[in-house]
């Protein structure tokens, strides 16, 4: 089985490579042309493992295997190119043969009652992790590597005579009154025929900050309320929006208070509601302030990939979520539903789940429409993204049973197999940073084992083992750089910077996995749109875990590799210092965040994809 894993392993080399160097093709390819370079692919496979392994007659049989299953993920996903089918073909066997293995040895190896226990407990573990991995792969895949889209939705352009009212709901809470007052600006200069904004100031305490916010409504006609001691954070205060809402208003518009809305939004977008089965639209979030250093352009850039990609491929499965601001719903809808739930942080995303069960289409339009503000402290973008994850989680533990395709449950949610599977592949993706600290925790132990030697309770370590997953990273990282780049323009460097901006939340993320999961009652972190001036101190305290993680896994390294000149010591030191670099790219965040000055980056990348 080790001879079949290292075949993929350099099957899954080539097969990336050739997906980053000619991955991109929207336009379709003739059967011959597709047959041709998987033939091509998995022959090159077969010829490097006959270089490396001396067995021919394994090449030959392990090749016409690759050959075989691509053409099968063919059959299954034909709106794909080769070179997607091949790298989610050799990727994907890869992972999947890695979990038999370690089945089979758990079997066959003669372990300890103990020892059994222990691998079968990290088994469910690595199982978990692998699922994952292979959705993260699928998504870039079903993205970049699509040739056709079935659920393409373009800003609305053909003439149209259907313009129901719109209610812009704008929420607010402890703002900079200037800012909400450039929102509310442009949103009166909007081309739309009929439409009102609802300002909500919720509980606000300062007078200085939301008295010029009242003055300039009254003074604009824009209907504003001030709220005190209410309850519901944020969903609270749109609930009591749509209270106010015109009665003739048919349309809802979410709008952060930061946000610098175009007077496109509403004119490309709202045409979409002719249709009674759409219940809502979603745009994309963008950010003005996103040039300002290193730490915005790459933390815009990581926001961006979620709506590049994630959403995109979420959209040709009607799984897409609510991401609140920059999106639209239909009144009926979000009444027929009870409003807006005040038991999760993150409502927008839970409302769009109880609003796809009743049977309703939702739409993704590509098209940022809307400018908003960054967090511009790591410290502030942590409290972002615990809210994001904690709110995930309470999703996950109140719907996961009817997540799961179970017929006599899913009944129930009316949703189809392929939005089912969206909708829970997206929230289980919240625990992967969670997995990822209980390896790191494994990881250690297994170094210092290792270099004490000790035996563990546990299957023994071995190259296969060690490989397939520095065979995953090495992947991951460059799947999603180059995804960036194809996608965004952005140059490779970018790419990196915004997947180092992702690891850098790993421990925050999985903080609010395990905190949901033991107390879902959570409180609404609210990021502050206040500039404030970098400090390194306080930069450097919102990062003091991950670095001290990340000096721990950083010292057991050189500890590793002076028991023995050995394949396994060197493989495992190699882990290490992944898992050293996702927590210290905390440190990394926090160091760029302080960094002065607006700055230019020459991009050397090609032409964006089209949406």
């Amino acid at each position: 089985m080790e001879e079949i894993l290292y075949y993929l392993l350099v099957a899954t080399g080539i097969s990336l490579f050739w997906l980053l160097l000619t991955g991109y093709r929207p336009k379709d390819e003739p059967t011959w042309l597709r047959l041709l370079i998987i033939s091509l692919i998995a022959s090159l496979s077969g010829i490097v493992f006959l270089l490396l392994r001396r067995d021919l007659q394994l090449a030959v049989i392990l090749s016409f295997g690759l050959l075989l299953l691509s053409v099968l993920l063919w059959l299954a996903f034909p709106d794909w190119n080769s070179r997607g089918h091949v790298f989610l073909a050799t990727f994907g066997a890869t992972q999947i043969l890695f979990l038999v293995r370690i089945i089979s040895a758990i079997i066959f190896e003669g372990m300890s009652p103990l020892a059994t226990l222990v691998s079968i407990t990290l088994f469910i573990a690595e199982f978990f992790i692998v699922i994952l991995t292979l959705y993260f792969a699928y998504e870039v895949i079903d993205v970049m590597c699509r040739v056709h889209w079935r659920r393409f939705f373009p800003p609305h352009s053909e003439s149209n005579d259907y313009w129901p009212k719109v209610s812009i709901h704008v929420p607010a809470h402890s703002e900079p009154p200037e800012m909400v007052i450039k929102t509310l600006t442009a949103l009166r200069r909007l081309d739309y025929p009929t439409f009102e904004v609802v300002m909500v100031d919720d509980n606000t305490d300062e007078d200085e900050l939301w008295r010029p916010i009242i003055d300039y409504c009254h003074q604009s006609g824009i209907k504003v309320f001030h709220l005190q001691n209410y309850p519901g954070f944020k969903s609270g205060a749109l609930n009591f929006a749509l209270t106010q809402t015109a009665p003739d208003a048919e349309i809802i518009a979410v709008v952060d208070s930061d946000y610098v809305v175009e007077p496109n939004f509403l004119r490309e977008t709202v045409p979409y509601f002719r249709s009674p089965r759409v219940a809502f639209v979603q745009t994309p979030q963008s950010f003005r302030n996103s040039e300002d250093n290193l730490f915005a352009r790459y933390s815009a850039l990581a926001q961006r990939f979620f709506f590049e990609i994630s959403m995109r491929s979420r959209n040709e499965r009607n799984a897409i979520i609510f991401c609140g601001t920059m999106g639209l719903i239909r009144k009926r809808v979000l009444e027929r539903i009870g409003g807006w739930d005040e038991w999760c942080i993150t409502e927008d995303a839970e409302a769009s789940l109880r609003i796809l069960q009743k049977g309703y289409q939702s739409i993704y339009i590509n098209q940022a429409y809307g400018h908003g503000l960054l967090p511009t402290t790591f410290e502030d973008s942590k409290k972002q993204r615990f809210r994001w994850a904690f709110g995930g989680m309470q999703i996950m533990r109140r719907f996961w049973r009817q997540l799961i395709p179970w017929p006599s449950v899913g009944q129930k949610m009316r949703l189809d197999s392929r939005q089912q599977f969206g909708y829970l592949m997206g929230l289980s993706s919240w625990l992967n940073d969670l997995l990822f600290l209980i390896f790191t925790g494994f990881l250690l132990l297994t170094a210092v084992a290792y270099i004490y030697g000790w035996q563990l309770p546990v299957r023994q370590l071995a190259e296969w083992i060690l490989l397939v997953p520095l065979l995953a990273i090495t992947t991951g990282i460059l799947r999603v750089a180059w995804a960036l780049r194809q996608s965004t323009g952005c140059s490779w460097r970018d790419g990196l910077g915004a997947f180092s901006a992702m690891l850098s939340m790993s421990l925050t993320v999985a903080r609010a996995c395990a905190s949901a999961l033991w107390n879902d009652e959570g409180t609404f972190l609210r990021t502050p749109k206040f500039s404030v001036q970098s400090d390194l101190t306080r930069a450097l305290q919102a990062a003091t875990w991950e670095t001290i993680l990340g000096i721990i896994l950083l010292t057991a390294i050189p500890l590793v590799l002076n028991v023995g000149n050995n394949r396994e010591g060197f493989l495992l030191a190699l882990l290490l210092a992944w898992h050293a670099l996702v927590y210290l790219s905390a440190l990394r965040s926090a160091l760029i965040e302080t960094l002065p000055g607006k700055f230019v980056v020459l991009s050397d990348s090609p032409e964006s994809v089209p949406s």
